[in-house]
């Protein structure tokens, strides 16, 4: 399956209105929120009349630790979903806290590998900040044991998030070293997913359309942060070499 596409952040209160949600996580990480990027997302939810608790202790290489708090908030406030702010330590840290939600008797260690969670987690909405990881795309949660240092990959149908926001708006002028790393990371999804030995005809297309797209588009955003038609093509880039990735 394929997440749902949103244009804009502003669109999310709709859409969860539509599922008749009232309260809600976001799950981000401090810089971000210190930065008011989630601004406009939590006035629009405000203004909607949904109540947003917000998590923003989400670290680079997100620990069990963050999991089991995103849980208990999600607990705690009685919200009905999840939105996932920023790039995909946010997203692997909320995909992780639903599988938790989902399956409470489960500890993060026991669901490493695949087809491990096998249960319906939370509506998770997805908003990447950089372009990007794909991970709003993709089956895929990596979490680290700060205790042992060892990586628990979780993968499982159950973890794409019902919708993603290609919203380049919370990408203009993103720093030229982080525009430039993302962009490659993104350009190497589509390559591994077109040169996969299970790749069919529809990821070619999207990895082709992906490559093309980065080749053009992404040295104009490094050389220029706010140039609206390469962030713009850039953000749907990504998400097809998501999508390449995740079905090849």
């Amino acid at each position: 399956r394929q997440p749902e596409l949103l244009a804009a952040v502003t669109e999310i209160p709709s859409l969860l209105q539509r599922e008749h949600v009232t309260h809600v996580l976001l799950i981000t990480d401090a810089p971000l929120h210190t930065l008011g990027l989630t601004q406009s997302l939590e006035k629009a939810l405000a203004e909607a009349g949904i109540v947003c608790a917000v998590y923003v202790g989400v670290v680079p290489n997100p620990t069990v630790d963050n999991v089991e708090q995103c849980r208990a908030l999600y607990l705690e406030s009685g919200a009905q979903a999840m939105i996932a702010f920023g790039g995909g330590s946010p997203m692997d840290c909320a995909k992780a806290a639903g599988a938790r939600i989902a399956r409470p008797q489960k500890p993060v260690q026991a669901m490493g590998g695949l087809l491990k969670v096998l249960r319906k987690t939370p509506l998770l909405i997805a908003v990447p900040t950089t372009a990007g990881t794909g991970s709003e795309t993709t089956l895929a949660a990596v979490i680290t044991d700060s205790a042992t240092h060892y990586k628990y990959p979780i993968n499982d149908f159950v973890l794409i998030p019902d919708a993603a926001v290609l919203d380049y708006h919370v990408t203009l002028g993103l720093p030229k070293q982080i525009t430039a790393t993302t962009g490659m990371d993104a350009l190497t999804h589509a390559v591994e997913a077109y040169v996969s030995t299970d790749a069919n005809p529809l990821t070619d297309a999207a990895a082709i359309k992906a490559i093309d797209k980065i080749v053009h588009y992404l040295p104009q955003a490094v050389a220029n942060g706010d140039y609206m038609k390469a962030r713009s093509e850039m953000a749907y880039a990504q998400y097809l070499a998501g999508v390449a990735f995740n079905n090849a």
